[in-house]
Protein backbone atom coordinates (compact mmCIF):
# COMPACT_ATOMS: atom_id res chain seq x y z
CA UNK A 1 0.00 0.00 0.00
CA UNK A 2 1.50 3.28 -1.08
CA UNK A 3 0.79 6.36 0.58
CA UNK A 4 2.31 9.78 0.89
CA UNK A 5 2.40 13.58 0.95
CA UNK A 6 2.49 16.33 -1.99
CA UNK A 7 5.59 18.43 -2.33
CA UNK A 8 5.21 21.26 -0.41
CA UNK A 9 6.65 23.49 -2.33
CA UNK A 10 4.58 22.61 -5.18
CA UNK A 11 1.65 25.17 -4.87
CA UNK A 12 3.64 28.10 -3.20
CA UNK A 13 5.30 29.05 -7.01
CA UNK A 14 2.04 28.23 -8.44
CA UNK A 15 -1.18 29.26 -6.62
CA UNK A 16 -0.43 31.51 -3.36
CA UNK A 17 2.39 33.97 -4.41
CA UNK A 18 1.11 36.88 -4.85
CA UNK A 19 3.13 39.84 -5.30
CA UNK A 20 3.37 42.11 -2.19
CA UNK A 21 1.11 44.97 -3.18
CA UNK A 22 -1.81 43.09 -3.90
CA UNK A 23 -1.40 40.83 -0.21
CA UNK A 24 -1.10 44.14 1.62
CA UNK A 25 -5.39 43.68 0.58
CA UNK A 26 -5.76 40.56 2.57
CA UNK A 27 -6.42 39.78 6.29
CA UNK A 28 -4.17 37.03 7.89
CA UNK A 29 -5.85 33.24 8.55
CA UNK A 30 -4.30 30.38 9.37
CA UNK A 31 -7.48 27.96 9.31
CA UNK A 32 -7.67 26.52 6.11
CA UNK A 33 -10.84 24.65 4.94
CA UNK A 34 -10.49 22.08 1.45
CA UNK A 35 -12.67 20.07 -0.57
CA UNK A 36 -10.89 17.60 -2.94
CA UNK A 37 -12.42 15.39 -5.84
CA UNK A 38 -10.27 12.92 -7.17
CA UNK A 39 -11.19 11.13 -10.44
CA UNK A 40 -8.43 7.88 -10.90
CA UNK A 41 -8.80 6.03 -13.36
CA UNK A 42 -5.30 5.37 -13.79
CA UNK A 43 -4.90 3.81 -10.09
CA UNK A 44 -7.53 3.07 -8.38
CA UNK A 45 -10.59 3.03 -10.58
CA UNK A 46 -12.14 5.53 -8.22
CA UNK A 47 -13.39 8.67 -6.98
CA UNK A 48 -11.89 10.02 -3.96
CA UNK A 49 -14.08 13.28 -2.01
CA UNK A 50 -12.90 14.47 0.89
CA UNK A 51 -13.00 17.36 3.33
CA UNK A 52 -10.46 18.78 5.12
CA UNK A 53 -9.39 21.36 7.59
CA UNK A 54 -5.85 22.53 8.40
CA UNK A 55 -4.10 25.17 10.36
CA UNK A 56 -0.93 25.89 11.85
CA UNK A 57 -2.23 27.31 14.82
CA UNK A 58 -2.93 24.64 17.39
CA UNK A 59 -6.15 26.55 18.59
CA UNK A 60 -7.49 26.35 15.40
CA UNK A 61 -6.95 22.26 15.64
CA UNK A 62 -6.16 21.50 19.37
CA UNK A 63 -3.88 18.93 20.78
CA UNK A 64 -3.50 19.42 24.25
CA UNK A 65 -0.44 20.98 24.45
CA UNK A 66 2.24 18.08 26.13
CA UNK A 67 1.47 16.28 23.60
CA UNK A 68 3.27 18.80 21.53
CA UNK A 69 5.61 19.45 23.65
CA UNK A 70 6.40 15.28 23.47
CA UNK A 71 6.68 15.66 19.32
CA UNK A 72 8.75 18.77 19.44
CA UNK A 73 11.55 17.50 21.72
CA UNK A 74 12.31 14.71 19.13
CA UNK A 75 13.28 16.33 15.98
CA UNK A 76 13.80 12.87 14.40
CA UNK A 77 9.62 12.82 14.43
CA UNK A 78 8.24 14.07 11.41
CA UNK A 79 4.69 13.40 11.47
CA UNK A 80 2.70 11.68 13.72
CA UNK A 81 -1.26 10.48 11.61
CA UNK A 82 -4.29 8.65 12.99
CA UNK A 83 -6.50 6.73 10.79
CA UNK A 84 -9.03 4.48 10.77
CA UNK A 85 -8.51 3.56 7.13
CA UNK A 86 -7.14 -0.16 8.05
CA UNK A 87 -4.30 -1.97 6.23
CA UNK A 88 -2.07 1.24 7.00
CA UNK A 89 1.08 -1.22 7.00
CA UNK A 90 1.73 -4.71 6.17
CA UNK A 91 0.08 -7.48 8.54
CA UNK A 92 -2.40 -4.98 9.81
CA UNK A 93 -5.89 -5.95 8.69
CA UNK A 94 -8.77 -4.10 7.48
CA UNK A 95 -10.87 -4.22 10.92
CA UNK A 96 -7.95 -2.24 12.92
CA UNK A 97 -7.30 1.29 12.97
CA UNK A 98 -3.78 2.75 13.10
CA UNK A 99 -1.40 5.40 14.66
CA UNK A 100 1.71 6.22 12.77
CA UNK A 101 4.80 7.98 14.06
CA UNK A 102 6.67 8.49 11.30
CA UNK A 103 10.37 8.94 10.91
CA UNK A 104 13.67 9.73 8.04
CA UNK A 105 15.15 6.20 8.10
CA UNK A 106 18.67 7.86 7.50
CA UNK A 107 18.22 9.41 10.96
CA UNK A 108 17.46 6.74 12.59
CA UNK A 109 19.97 4.15 11.12
CA UNK A 110 23.22 6.43 12.19
CA UNK A 111 26.13 3.64 12.21
CA UNK A 112 23.65 0.94 13.28
CA UNK A 113 21.57 -1.22 10.90
CA UNK A 114 17.98 -2.01 10.46
CA UNK A 115 17.03 -3.58 14.08
CA UNK A 116 18.61 -0.39 15.37
CA UNK A 117 15.91 1.64 13.53
CA UNK A 118 13.35 -0.38 14.21
CA UNK A 119 14.08 -0.43 17.79
CA UNK A 120 14.70 3.03 18.32
CA UNK A 121 11.48 4.17 16.01
CA UNK A 122 9.63 2.09 18.87
CA UNK A 123 11.76 3.14 21.96
CA UNK A 124 11.08 6.91 20.64
CA UNK A 125 7.36 6.77 20.06
CA UNK A 126 6.45 4.86 23.26
CA UNK A 127 6.22 8.04 25.52
CA UNK A 128 4.18 10.11 22.26
CA UNK A 129 1.54 7.15 22.25
CA UNK A 130 0.98 6.81 25.63
CA UNK A 131 0.15 10.87 25.65
CA UNK A 132 -2.09 10.16 22.54
CA UNK A 133 -3.99 7.34 24.08
CA UNK A 134 -5.48 10.09 26.64
CA UNK A 135 -6.53 12.40 24.16
CA UNK A 136 -8.05 9.50 21.58
CA UNK A 137 -9.28 7.47 24.23
CA UNK A 138 -8.22 4.68 23.37
CA UNK A 139 -5.94 1.86 24.01
CA UNK A 140 -3.30 1.73 20.78
CA UNK A 141 -0.67 -1.11 21.31
CA UNK A 142 2.59 -1.70 19.40
CA UNK A 143 2.11 -3.64 16.53
CA UNK A 144 5.20 -3.62 14.36
CA UNK A 145 8.11 -1.17 13.02
CA UNK A 146 7.57 -0.54 8.90
CA UNK A 147 10.50 0.42 6.78
CA UNK A 148 8.73 2.06 3.54
CA UNK A 149 10.58 0.75 0.39
CA UNK A 150 8.09 1.55 -3.07
CA UNK A 151 8.34 4.62 -4.32
CA UNK A 152 6.33 4.24 -7.57
CA UNK A 153 2.87 5.93 -6.81
CA UNK A 154 5.14 9.09 -4.74
CA UNK A 155 7.72 9.58 -8.38
CA UNK A 156 4.16 9.38 -10.34
CA UNK A 157 2.49 12.02 -8.36
CA UNK A 158 5.46 14.27 -7.67
CA UNK A 159 5.32 13.61 -3.75
CA UNK A 160 7.62 13.22 -0.74
CA UNK A 161 8.07 10.63 2.25
CA UNK A 162 6.95 12.99 5.49
CA UNK A 163 4.29 10.11 5.82
CA UNK A 164 5.72 7.36 3.68
CA UNK A 165 7.41 6.65 0.32
CA UNK A 166 11.10 5.19 0.40
CA UNK A 167 13.46 6.30 3.36
CA UNK A 168 10.66 7.04 5.47
CA UNK A 169 10.01 4.74 9.02
CA UNK A 170 6.33 4.04 10.54
CA UNK A 171 6.04 2.69 14.33
CA UNK A 172 2.87 1.64 13.76
CA UNK A 173 0.11 1.34 16.67
CA UNK A 174 -3.01 -0.33 16.35
CA UNK A 175 -6.32 -1.16 18.18
CA UNK A 176 -9.76 -2.48 16.61
CA UNK A 177 -11.35 -0.21 13.99
CA UNK A 178 -14.59 1.83 15.30
CA UNK A 179 -17.10 3.93 12.80
CA UNK A 180 -15.90 7.35 11.04
CA UNK A 181 -19.42 8.79 12.47
CA UNK A 182 -18.18 7.85 16.25
CA UNK A 183 -14.34 8.78 16.06
CA UNK A 184 -15.79 12.17 13.84
CA UNK A 185 -17.88 13.21 16.82
CA UNK A 186 -15.55 12.48 19.51
CA UNK A 187 -12.71 13.90 18.26
CA UNK A 188 -14.20 16.82 16.36
CA UNK A 189 -15.40 17.77 19.94
CA UNK A 190 -12.38 17.40 20.92
CA UNK A 191 -9.83 19.38 18.78
CA UNK A 192 -12.40 21.80 16.49
CA UNK A 193 -13.45 24.69 18.40
CA UNK A 194 -17.22 25.21 18.91
CA UNK A 195 -17.20 28.23 16.20
CA UNK A 196 -15.72 25.92 13.88
CA UNK A 197 -18.47 23.12 14.48
CA UNK A 198 -21.35 25.24 14.32
CA UNK A 199 -20.08 27.39 11.23
CA UNK A 200 -21.52 25.46 8.75
CA UNK A 201 -19.49 25.07 5.18
CA UNK A 202 -17.42 22.44 4.67
CA UNK A 203 -17.88 20.97 7.94
CA UNK A 204 -21.43 20.34 7.56
CA UNK A 205 -20.87 18.69 4.68
CA UNK A 206 -17.52 16.63 6.38
CA UNK A 207 -20.48 15.50 8.92
CA UNK A 208 -22.21 14.03 6.17
CA UNK A 209 -19.51 12.11 5.08
CA UNK A 210 -18.52 10.92 8.15
CA UNK A 211 -22.20 9.01 8.15
CA UNK A 212 -21.35 6.90 4.76
CA UNK A 213 -20.15 3.59 5.68
CA UNK A 214 -17.37 3.47 3.83
CA UNK A 215 -15.96 7.08 5.09
CA UNK A 216 -12.67 7.11 6.83
CA UNK A 217 -11.31 9.54 9.30
CA UNK A 218 -7.33 10.85 9.45
CA UNK A 219 -5.96 13.39 12.17
CA UNK A 220 -2.74 14.20 11.79
CA UNK A 221 0.60 16.26 13.17
CA UNK A 222 3.28 17.00 10.79
CA UNK A 223 6.29 18.76 11.70
CA UNK A 224 7.13 21.74 9.39
CA UNK A 225 10.42 23.90 10.63
CA UNK A 226 10.01 25.03 13.90
CA UNK A 227 5.93 24.95 13.98
CA UNK A 228 3.61 22.03 13.14
CA UNK A 229 0.47 21.43 10.24
CA UNK A 230 -2.26 20.10 12.12
CA UNK A 231 -4.70 18.12 9.56
CA UNK A 232 -8.10 17.00 10.76
CA UNK A 233 -9.63 14.92 6.82
CA UNK A 234 -12.72 12.59 6.39
CA UNK A 235 -12.88 10.70 2.68
CA UNK A 236 -15.13 8.47 1.05
CA UNK A 237 -13.78 6.45 -1.83
CA UNK A 238 -16.60 5.44 -4.55
CA UNK A 239 -15.31 2.45 -6.23
CA UNK A 240 -15.40 1.91 -9.96
CA UNK A 241 -16.98 5.50 -10.36
CA UNK A 242 -14.41 7.31 -12.42
CA UNK A 243 -14.94 4.98 -15.80
CA UNK A 244 -16.51 8.53 -18.12
CA UNK A 245 -14.66 11.94 -16.83
CA UNK A 246 -16.14 13.41 -20.23
CA UNK A 247 -18.91 15.34 -18.01
CA UNK A 248 -17.39 16.03 -14.24
CA UNK A 249 -20.20 17.69 -11.23
CA UNK A 250 -17.58 18.43 -8.78
CA UNK A 251 -20.21 18.51 -5.63
CA UNK A 252 -21.86 14.78 -6.86
CA UNK A 253 -19.45 12.80 -4.33
CA UNK A 254 -19.98 15.41 -1.58
CA UNK A 255 -23.19 15.00 -0.49
CA UNK A 256 -24.67 18.42 -1.03
CA UNK A 257 -26.04 20.49 -4.49
CA UNK A 258 -24.32 23.64 -3.01
CA UNK A 259 -21.14 24.55 -0.74
CA UNK A 260 -20.58 27.27 1.54
CA UNK A 261 -17.61 28.65 3.01
CA UNK A 262 -17.55 28.21 6.89
CA UNK A 263 -19.17 31.36 8.68
CA UNK A 264 -16.04 32.13 10.81
CA UNK A 265 -15.07 34.09 7.46
CA UNK A 266 -18.28 36.23 7.34
CA UNK A 267 -17.07 39.59 7.00
CA UNK A 268 -13.02 38.62 6.39
CA UNK A 269 -11.36 39.39 3.44
CA UNK A 270 -9.87 36.15 3.33
CA UNK A 271 -10.55 34.94 -0.53
CA UNK A 272 -7.94 32.09 -0.45
CA UNK A 273 -8.79 30.03 2.76
CA UNK A 274 -11.74 28.46 0.98
CA UNK A 275 -10.54 26.00 -1.66
CA UNK A 276 -12.51 23.22 -3.98
CA UNK A 277 -9.12 20.90 -5.49
CA UNK A 278 -10.24 18.47 -8.58
CA UNK A 279 -7.64 16.29 -9.80
CA UNK A 280 -7.77 13.84 -12.57
CA UNK A 281 -6.02 10.94 -13.32
CA UNK A 282 -7.05 9.63 -16.85
CA UNK A 283 -6.04 6.56 -18.75
CA UNK A 284 -4.80 8.70 -21.49
CA UNK A 285 -4.07 12.18 -22.34
CA UNK A 286 -6.93 14.08 -21.27
CA UNK A 287 -7.88 18.39 -21.22
CA UNK A 288 -10.39 20.12 -19.82
CA UNK A 289 -12.57 21.57 -22.39
CA UNK A 290 -15.10 23.58 -20.80
CA UNK A 291 -16.26 24.95 -17.07
CA UNK A 292 -19.22 26.70 -16.25
CA UNK A 293 -17.33 29.52 -14.59
CA UNK A 294 -14.77 32.20 -14.56
CA UNK A 295 -11.35 31.00 -16.06
CA UNK A 296 -8.62 32.52 -14.14
CA UNK A 297 -5.12 32.67 -15.87
CA UNK A 298 -3.06 34.91 -14.06
CA UNK A 299 -3.16 35.26 -10.23
CA UNK A 300 -0.59 37.99 -9.76
CA UNK A 301 -3.38 40.39 -10.01
CA UNK A 302 -5.58 41.18 -7.20
CA UNK A 303 -9.27 41.21 -9.47
CA UNK A 304 -8.67 37.79 -10.69
CA UNK A 305 -8.35 36.73 -7.09
CA UNK A 306 -11.52 38.26 -5.93
CA UNK A 307 -13.62 36.83 -8.54
CA UNK A 308 -14.84 33.18 -8.35
CA UNK A 309 -13.53 30.66 -10.74
CA UNK A 310 -11.17 27.75 -11.58
CA UNK A 311 -7.33 28.15 -12.01
CA UNK A 312 -5.68 25.06 -13.59
CA UNK A 313 -1.88 23.88 -11.95
CA UNK A 314 -2.05 21.46 -14.87
CA UNK A 315 -5.01 22.09 -17.46
CA UNK A 316 -4.09 18.76 -19.59
CA UNK A 317 -1.87 15.86 -19.51
CA UNK A 318 -1.09 13.18 -17.58
CA UNK A 319 -2.89 14.84 -14.30
CA UNK A 320 -5.31 17.50 -14.56
CA UNK A 321 -4.94 19.53 -11.28
CA UNK A 322 -7.21 22.53 -11.02
CA UNK A 323 -8.20 24.69 -8.38
CA UNK A 324 -11.61 26.50 -7.30
CA UNK A 325 -11.19 29.77 -5.59
CA UNK A 326 -14.72 31.54 -4.23
CA UNK A 327 -13.65 34.82 -4.74
CA UNK A 328 -16.17 37.35 -3.06
CA UNK A 329 -18.66 34.86 -3.27
CA UNK A 330 -19.79 32.40 -0.16
CA UNK A 331 -21.75 30.01 -1.89
CA UNK A 332 -21.27 28.00 -5.01
CA UNK A 333 -24.14 25.85 -6.82
CA UNK A 334 -24.05 22.85 -8.31
CA UNK A 335 -24.16 24.32 -12.19
CA UNK A 336 -21.19 26.31 -11.37
CA UNK A 337 -19.40 23.64 -10.78
CA UNK A 338 -19.17 21.48 -13.69
CA UNK A 339 -16.80 20.98 -16.53
CA UNK A 340 -16.18 18.81 -19.77
CA UNK A 341 -13.21 16.88 -20.64
CA UNK A 342 -11.42 15.38 -23.75
CA UNK A 343 -8.93 13.89 -24.95
CA UNK A 344 -5.49 15.36 -26.07
CA UNK A 345 -2.79 14.67 -28.65
CA UNK A 346 -0.51 16.28 -26.44
CA UNK A 347 0.46 18.87 -29.25
CA UNK A 348 -2.72 20.71 -29.76
CA UNK A 349 -3.09 23.90 -28.70
CA UNK A 350 -5.34 24.38 -25.55
CA UNK A 351 -8.42 26.92 -25.22
CA UNK A 352 -10.82 25.86 -22.07
CA UNK A 353 -13.95 27.24 -22.93
CA UNK A 354 -15.55 29.28 -20.07
CA UNK A 355 -19.35 29.18 -19.66
CA UNK A 356 -19.11 32.66 -17.90
CA UNK A 357 -17.77 34.45 -20.59
CA UNK A 358 -18.98 36.04 -22.87
CA UNK A 359 -15.92 35.94 -25.40
CA UNK A 360 -15.53 32.36 -26.14
CA UNK A 361 -12.67 30.86 -25.27
CA UNK A 362 -9.53 31.21 -23.12
CA UNK A 363 -6.59 29.94 -24.85
CA UNK A 364 -4.11 28.47 -22.42
CA UNK A 365 -0.22 28.11 -22.55
CA UNK A 366 0.15 24.66 -20.14
CA UNK A 367 3.83 25.10 -20.07
CA UNK A 368 3.92 29.36 -19.21
CA UNK A 369 1.33 28.73 -16.28
CA UNK A 370 4.14 27.98 -13.49
CA UNK A 371 6.94 30.68 -15.35
CA UNK A 372 4.05 33.40 -15.23
CA UNK A 373 2.58 32.85 -11.66
CA UNK A 374 6.56 32.53 -10.41
CA UNK A 375 7.61 36.29 -12.20
CA UNK A 376 8.18 38.85 -9.38
CA UNK A 377 8.09 36.31 -6.46
CA UNK A 378 8.29 38.44 -2.40
CA UNK A 379 8.78 36.08 0.45
CA UNK A 380 5.34 36.23 1.64
CA UNK A 381 4.56 34.48 4.62
CA UNK A 382 0.93 34.27 4.95
CA UNK A 383 0.44 32.76 1.04
CA UNK A 384 3.31 30.23 1.42
CA UNK A 385 1.71 28.98 4.51
CA UNK A 386 -1.08 28.33 2.70
CA UNK A 387 0.24 26.72 -0.02
CA UNK A 388 1.84 24.29 1.95
CA UNK A 389 -1.29 23.52 3.94
CA UNK A 390 -2.89 22.67 1.02
CA UNK A 391 -0.51 20.76 -0.31
CA UNK A 392 0.37 17.99 2.53
CA UNK A 393 -3.62 18.09 3.01
CA UNK A 394 -4.26 16.83 -0.49
CA UNK A 395 -1.54 14.35 -0.41
CA UNK A 396 -3.29 12.97 2.53
CA UNK A 397 -6.24 12.44 1.21
CA UNK A 398 -4.85 11.11 -2.04
CA UNK A 399 -2.73 8.20 0.14
CA UNK A 400 -3.33 7.93 4.11
CA UNK A 401 -6.79 8.10 4.27
CA UNK A 402 -7.58 5.02 2.17
CA UNK A 403 -4.13 4.33 0.30
CA UNK A 404 -3.16 3.44 -3.31
CA UNK A 405 -4.25 0.22 -4.44
CA UNK A 406 -3.16 -0.49 -8.31
CA UNK A 407 -5.93 -2.09 -10.20
CA UNK A 408 -3.60 -4.78 -11.55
Amino acid sequence: MEKSILTLGVFISTLFIIPFVSAQEFEKATFQETASIIYDQKLSNSVIASIGFETTDNEEIRFPDKVIQEIKSNEKIRSVVFTNAGECVIGVTAEEQCLMINFDYQQLKGDGGIRMVQESAKEMSNEVVKKLNELLGMDLEFHSTFIHTVDDANIFLETSGIVSGRGSVSATYITQKQSTDFIFSDLAGKLIPKEIREGGGFYDIAKKIAKLDNSIISVSILRNGDSNLYMFKVVNEIKDASSDISRISVLEHLQTDEITRSNIFDNKNVPLNSIIQLIIIPNEQSKVDAITTHLITDLTKLENILKKGWFFTSPAGDKIDGKFLFGQNKLVPSNELQLEIGMWDGQTELSIYAVEEIQGTENIDKESIVEENSNGIEDQTQYAVLGIIIAVGIGAVIFYLKGYKPKH
